[in-house]
């Protein structure tokens, strides 16, 4: 997934990330996103708020 300013996501530029989960949130159109970083699949997730709308996804088939 693409995060980016434009999902809400402020403070953190624009890069790939792997969602480990997503809950839904109760504003339409906007949900709480566990991610790591695509180059450090490691790394402890990190949750953010985010506007779907702004949001770039890449399905792998």
């Amino acid at each position: 997934m693409f995060i980016s300013p434009a999902a809400g996501i402020h403070g953190h530029g624009c890069w790939w990330a792997l969602v480990v989960s997503t809950m839904p949130a109760l504003v339409k159109g906007a949900v709480y996103l566990r991610v790591v970083p695509v180059e450090d699949t490691a790394a402890t997730p990190q949750v953010f708020y985010a506007r779907t709308s702004g949001l770039l996804v890449n399905k792998r088939s």
